[in-house]
């Protein structure tokens, strides 16, 4: 009741049928580009999800080949200690690492290998060691 109606220069409406074909087009170009975002948006989370279980299945995988007595029986002496000769060396993507030893901490559930490198395609797998010397020996 309380309209107010306005026209523009040629004395037309400015809801005049060519504006809400212009809005019809622009909410539709902006609908469909929506739904591609939410489509590739659930694509990725798909590849993420993917990824991170392959990985996950490799480190137990990896976990359950290697367990603490085979890693630390092949010692060799020196006048500095012990020095750990580590003969478990594995592959992924064309490069190879060795586990030094296994963290796990029962009340929260986690139980990975410790790979003896570090890179950030090998922490996907599993915790690295940084820095330091190998476990058993002094530096």
């Amino acid at each position: 009741m309380n309209q107010i109606l306005s026209s523009n220069e040629n004395g037309n409406l400015p809801s005049s049928p060519s504006s809400h074909k212009n809005h019809s087009r622009f909410f539709k170009f902006q609908f469909v580009f929506c739904l591609i975002g939410a489509i590739l948006s659930c694509g990725y989370y798909v590849y993420l999800q993917y990824d991170k279980n392959k990985h996950e299945a490799l480190s137990y995988e990896i976990l359950n080949r290697t367990n603490i007595t085979s890693l630390y029986e092949n010692t060799e002496s020196n006048y500095s200690g012990t020095r750990v000769v580590n003969d478990h060396i594995y592959e992924t993507d064309g490069t190879g690492f060795s586990i030094v030893g296994i963290i796990e901490i029962k009340i929260i559930g986690v139980h990975y290998p410790i790979i003896n490198e570090f890179r950030y395609d090998l922490l996907k797998i599993a915790p690295c060691k940084f820095f330091g010397p190998n476990p058993n020996e002094v530096r």
